[in-house]
């Protein structure tokens, strides 16, 4: 699974962000989501990009203690083997895994039925599922 922005219909208000933050931490903290969206360009032309985790594994092989696993859908963390070392939070070429109260919050799609995708109000990002 992986996330899709259509930047045309991407206001940059952020509601996804915080629906992130909210479904996963209980705050509305965009610090604390597994998803950003990144505003560049100039006065006159606006550029959106959606930073995301891409399932590229990097978190999972960099864990020294086998903390985080992939089921094929999505990341998930075993806590009690989660040592707080941040190597997956170095390791995510997106930025998008952060430590929480000692222990790695990693994406997990909401477990299929992200509330980024539920929360936008312009529909402006979608889940594509895996081909395989």
């Amino acid at each position: 699974m992986k996330l899709v922005l259509n930047p045309e219909k991407c206001t940059g208000c952020k509601i996804c962000e915080l629906a992130c933050s909210a479904r996963h931490q209980g705050v509305f903290n965009p610090v604390k989501s597994h998803l950003k969206i990144i505003n560049t360009g100039t006065d006159t032309h606006q550029e959106k990009k959606l930073k995301s985790c891409i399932l590229c594994l990097d978190c999972v092989n960099s864990c020294p203690q086998g903390a985080i696993s992939f089921n094929g859908k999505w990341l998930t963390v075993e806590g009690d083997l989660c040592t707080g070392c941040a190597n997956c939070v170095e390791a995510c070429p997106q930025s998008v895994i952060y430590m929480n109260r000692d222990k790695a919050a990693v994406p997990d799609f909401c477990q299929g039925a992200p509330s980024c995708v539920a929360w936008c109000p312009h529909q402006a990002i979608t889940k594509e599922e895996d081909a395989s």
